[in-house]
């Protein structure tokens, strides 16, 4: 009995991850690459964050610059 639910387990976990994994969950998450799926909102923050990181070189300021930028996107609301 316990091989039957493996296996169900198994192929719910499938079901689900090839589910989440579609396009169509994408962009209903509003997380896609184009730009006209893409809020104003996030327009107005991607643009916002780019700005103040751009500011910091990576290759002086190490990982300063991606911190700049997470931060600026959790103020904002939006993710990274």
């Amino acid at each position: 009995m316990t091989t039957v639910r493996r296996y169900g387990a198994a192929i719910a976990l499938a079901l689900l991850m090839g589910a989440m994994s579609s396009p169509s969950f994408a962009q209903t998450r509003g997380y896609t690459d184009n730009p006209e799926h893409i809020s104003a909102a996030r327009a107005t923050a991607l643009q916002e964050c780019n700005a103040r990181a751009e500011k910091y070189l990576l290759h002086t300021w190490g990982n300063y610059q991606l911190y700049i930028y997470r931060a600026c996107m959790a103020e904002h609301g939006q993710a990274e």
